[in-house]
């Protein structure tokens, strides 16, 4: 008996190891089988640094490389290795010295070092040593002779970047660039960043150079539908183990068994050992992954970095590097960043690899609500095809760009214009309703062109002391109606739906709800809610203004009064005479 359990521990050990390596080999029914990829994933949540490492592209680190080559062949060309960029860190005392800082584009900024090994690839970051409320240290790769603004600032060292140096003093093109790679690999060698094949590599060659690229997307709930795979157990299979599976290459560790089956005519035990079936069944479901527009992706070797925009199908392509990149996604465009609540700066960052980085952002997690938050407001600010201005740019409102914070809780999105004299955003979209749901991406996408709407009436004059008259005296119908109404067209556009359209609500359920009413689409739509729908909705006998004209009437008129005489006497329209009794319908 002793002998016979310590053969089923064998077998049993053996099984695990071979249902490890074969996803479909001895995998009982019910059970699913989880096999957690190598190496460090996206987490939500903190960045968590390791230790510090030694940077190749560092000024000391390239001569000592330099050295090393000319002492090891006295052929090796003179060159006067000078810096090419330095590597400082600057910290803003406020949102202004902030804003000053991200004026300028061709500077790529990190709130986190770049010579320090990530542990956990979080969502955000703030040094520990800083307050939290505090703006954190901004970390930069400078080019040599760039201007750059008088703010507090330590600078950590110089840097050479072979790739960038435009005056290397050799002659030739093709020996340039073979001893430039030559240089920075004995650089990576000597600071011990050697991409662990390569260590084991006894061939000698120099590594190929690569193109970082690939393509982002994002789950969206509302565009599409998708085919979708459940794995069902349905049968076992049977083979001789000498044999082999048939279906799987044969292994010669593949020793597991069942009980010996007895053949009838020969009466000899035959080893045999099973394999799971399985069916595939299809589940068809709402949604789809659509390409993220126009994202900033930066792939980063230490402080060589390259940077790329997606295109309409999320698509990024990045300069060459020699050696696997840190890939990530930052949450920021000129005129707007997304911050991980209140301070800090959003990031989605990816895998360490030399090698295409694509990427389907899944529901459900923080990083989906930066992605639907960031396609609201590139929609409004840079694909806005409707002839309204966009909202605040960056170098207005005292040279602030508009931050936006993905809350994760529940609340009700809001601008606040306010909030910029403290630092915290003035925008703020929540990840979970009032009633503790998660919200949907197209009330994510909606909320965000929605509170970018009162950001943009606020710059062309409306104010928060009118805000207050209106709110006392009846209700905010003008601010809340202008960006309902621009929510409804930007999302109907991309959604095609009427669910921000607000055409079947009863006056009973607009009015006394805040100030929001489908006013902005009954200007431009044709429909008669109530010759439809009969008495209880609105009257709406207006019709053809475009969103361009009312946001028109919207200069020097505060009031709603003033707002609908100005788009009467400011345009020509048939139905213009309606327009009494349609915002009579609300106040």
């Amino acid at each position: 008996m002793k002998h016979f359990n310590f053969l089923i521990t064998i077998v049993l050990a053996i099984t695990l190891v071979l249902s490890s390596c074969k996803k479909d080999n001895f995998a009982p029914p019910g059970n699913t089988l989880v096999i957690e990829k190598p190496g460090i994933q996206q987490k939500e949540g903190p960045i968590v640094l390791g230790l510090q490492l030694e940077d190749p592209y560092s000024l000391k680190n390239m001569k000592q490389a330099y050295a090393n080559l000319k002492a090891g062949n006295a052929d090796v060309a003179d060159l006067d290795i000078q810096p090419t960029h330095t590597y400082s860190r600057y910290l803003p005392k406020n949102e202004e010295e902030w804003g000053i800082l991200k004026t300028d584009t061709t500077i790529v900024w990190y709130d986190y070092p770049l010579d320090y090994e990530i542990v956990n690839l979080g969502t955000t970051y703030h040094d520990p040593t800083l307050h939290e409320n505090a703006i954190t240290w901004q970390y930069c790769v400078v080019p040599i002779g760039h201007t750059m603004p008088d703010i507090h600032h330590e600078l950590l060292y110089e840097v050479y970047i072979p790739a960038k140096d435009a005056n290397s003093g050799l002659k030739s093109s093709t020996s340039t660039k073979q001893f430039l790679l030559a240089l920075e690999h004995e650089s990576v060698k000597l600071t011990g960043n050697l991409p662990e094949n390569e260590l084991k590599s006894t061939t000698g060659l120099l590594p190929a150079e690569w193109t970082p690229k690939g393509t982002i997307k994002v789950w969206d709930d509302m565009i599409g539908r998708t085919i979708t795979y459940t794995q069902v157990f349905d049968h076992w299979e049977y083979y001789d183990c000498i044999t082999g599976d048939p279906v799987l290459p044969p292994q010669p560790e593949q020793l597991a068994k069942i009980q010996p089956k007895i053949e009838p005519m020969m009466m000899q035990p035959i080893d045999q050992c099973q394999r799971a079936v399985y069916r595939y069944n299809p589940v068809e479901v709402a949604g789809s992954y659509i390409p993220l527009v126009q994202a900033t992706v930066h792939a980063r070797w230490f402080t060589h970095i390259e940077s790329d925009l997606t295109d309409n199908n999320g698509y990024f392509e990045t300069s060459k590097f020699n050696y696997e990149v840190n890939y990530a996604i930052k949450w920021e465009r000129a005129d707007f960043d997304i911050r991980s609540d209140n301070w800090g700066q959003a990031w989605y960052n990816g895998p360490k690899q030399k090698g295409d980085w694509n990427l389907n952002i899944s529901q459900g997690g923080m990083s989906w609500i930066y992605a639907h938050i960031h396609r609201g407001a590139y929609t409004y600010y840079y694909a806005n095809t409707y002839g309204i201005k966009t909202p605040p740019k960056d170098g207005q409102l005292l040279n602030q760009r508009i931050h936006i914070g993905a809350m994760e809780k529940s609340g009700r999105s809001h601008y606040y214009e306010f909030n910029k004299f403290w630092l915290s955003p003035q925008i703020k979209i929540y990840a979970y309703s009032n009633a503790g749901n998660w919200n949907i991406g197209e009330y994510i996408f909606g909320a965000t062109v929605h509170e970018l709407a009162h950001a943009s009436h606020w710059e062309i004059g409306y104010t928060y002391g009118q805000y207050v008259v209106d709110a006392i005296f009846s209700e905010p119908f003008l601010p809340e109606s202008w960006a309902q109404g621009v929510e409804a067209v930007i999302t109907s556009n991309i959604y095609g739906n009427v669910w921000v359209q607000d055409q079947n609500i009863p006056l009973n359920g607009i009015i006394g709800n805040g100030g929001y009413t489908p006013i902005v689409w009954d200007m431009i739509d044709t429909v008669n809610q109530r010759a439809i729908s009969g008495i209880a909705l609105p009257i709406d006998n207006v019709s053809g203004y475009t969103l361009k004209q009312l946001e028109d009437a919207l200069y020097g008129n505060y009031t709603w009064s003033s707002w609908r005489n100005a788009i009467r006497d400011n345009n020509v329209n048939p139905t213009e005479d309606n327009l009494t009794e349609l915002f009579g319908n609300y106040k």
